[in-house]
């Protein structure tokens, strides 16, 4: 019976990698059999999930458990309710339609907070039996505001490759293969985005593996939710099953014929589920309800997925946990867009003759000077290297003046907008 089942899901590998979909699990077994000495990282990691884990054992509902033993609170003292990942996009094209805007990748980041905050709207489409093992994971996501030399960015890298596609070899994470290379991993949330060969929708680093290819890779067709992004991965959700690998998911049904995703409110199942099914599906003796397929780590088109669980949370957390593979994120201080209420990134992708600011640097009085008449009537507002906002004028004319004279010594951000474009300057407080 082991061998018929073991059959059966090489059935369904086989057929799934014929549709689009995430690699995640390949790319992890190449480096495995590439780096020895990965494995055993890998096995210290999850030890040390595994302990962070017992502290708070979660309660099991609406389905079988699928894994081991997890947690609904944060993973460990010292652990944040709100994480702040900066992320910078770095966008490899080859053709025009490949280079895609600033605008869609605000979008993707948007989708991002959403899904990860429990703010998307289609969680009223998860089925009542399940409902209750929807959560926030307490993740934010925000462009880098400032680069790993402390220079002012849009967090976002548009670069020409004479590549016309790129694999899982990740040679679309470094210059010298047509590609662009990562931001420090202990800073940043690098996320490239380009087009690919064969059936290829994403994958994710291995957590664990090397600090030069850490981040995520995704389809330029299947990020964001306008522009290139095509149904049925239009909405956002490959970026958000890919991120979820970087915090060290596992597929719903564990790679493996009823295998384990190491998480105890997530149901057994048989394999990846595509499409957009609806009702209950049975697999793996997880009665009465089935298969959990609209958690965003399974494999359903965008417009099915819609959770993740408590679980699930818990499991991520233990990264930033002290001693934690990605603790070290939260002691970084680079700035980033949290304000798209008050400002949209998509102003950033005016040029940077948009703002003049002099004299800069500047000592008490500084001089900005607008290009754009669209800000007039928006907002100007000052950050500072935390990403906080620590001053707000209403832009009345395109030359304004500000006191800085009470600002400590550093770097700040001005950023101008009516809401829907304007300008981004770095001013240095001396």
């Amino acid at each position: 019976m082991k061998y018929c089942l073991s059959a059966l899901f090489l059935l369904i590998t086989i057929a799934g990698l014929a549709q689009t979909q995430c690699r995640s699990f390949e790319y992890r077994q190449q480096q495995l059999k590439a780096n020895p000495m990965l494995a055993q990282t890998v096995a210290t990691i999850e030890q040390f999930t595994s302990r962070q884990l017992s502290q708070r054992p979660v309660a099991v509902t609406g389905g079988t458990s699928g894994g081991t033993s997890s947690s609904s609170g944060a993973a460990s003292g010292g652990t944040p309710s709100l994480i702040t990942i900066p992320v910078v996009v770095h966008i490899l094209y080859n053709t025009n339609a490949e280079n895609i805007s600033d605008a869609q990748v605000q979008s993707q980041i948007d989708v991002l907070n959403a899904d990860y905050q429990k703010q998307n709207s289609d969680t009223a489409e998860i089925p009542s039996y399940y409902r209750s093992l929807a959560t926030n994971c307490g993740f934010r996501f925000g462009l880098a505001l400032a680069d790993t030399n402390g220079q002012a960015t849009t967090g976002i890298i548009h670069k020409y490759t004479t590549n016309s596609y790129f694999t899982i070899n990740d040679d679309i994470k470094s210059s010298a293969t047509g590609g662009d290379d990562g931001w420090d991993r202990d800073r940043y949330l690098n996320i490239w985005v380009g087009n690919f060969t064969g059936s290829l929708l994403g994958y994710s680093s291995v957590v664990g593996g090397a600090k030069a290819t850490d981040g995520v890779v995704v389809l330029y067709t299947a990020f964001g939710t306008v522009g290139t992004a095509t149904a049925p991965f239009n909405l956002g959700r490959t970026a958000v099953h890919e991120v979820g690998h970087w915090l060290n998911m596992i597929h719903t049904w564990g790679d493996d014929s009823c295998g384990t995703d190491l998480v105890a409110d997530t149901p057994p199942q048989q394999g990846p589920t595509y499409g957009d099914p609806s009702g209950i599906i049975l697999s793996c003796g997880n009665t009465p309800y089935g298969n959990l397929y609209q958690d965003y780590m399974d494999f359903t088109d965008d417009i099915g997925m819609h959770l993740f669980t408590n679980g699930q949370k818990a499991r991520m957390l233990t990264l930033f946990a002290p001693g934690g593979f990605r603790y070290a994120l939260l002691a970084d201080t680079v700035p980033v867009d949290t304000a798209t209420d008050a400002v949209s990134v998509a102003a950033t992708e005016s040029s940077a003759s948009a703002m003049t600011i002099y004299p800069n640097p500047a000592v008490s009085l500084v001089t900005v000077q607008l290009t754009d008449p669209a800000c007039l009537g928006g907002l100007l507002d000052v950050y500072n290297q935390l990403g906080q906002k620590i001053m707000s004028v209403r832009v009345t004319t395109l030359t304004l003046q500000l006191d800085v004279a009470g600002l400590a010594g550093g770097i700040y951000f001005i950023r101008a907008s009516d809401g829907k474009k304007g300008a981004v300057g770095k001013l240095i407080r001396i």
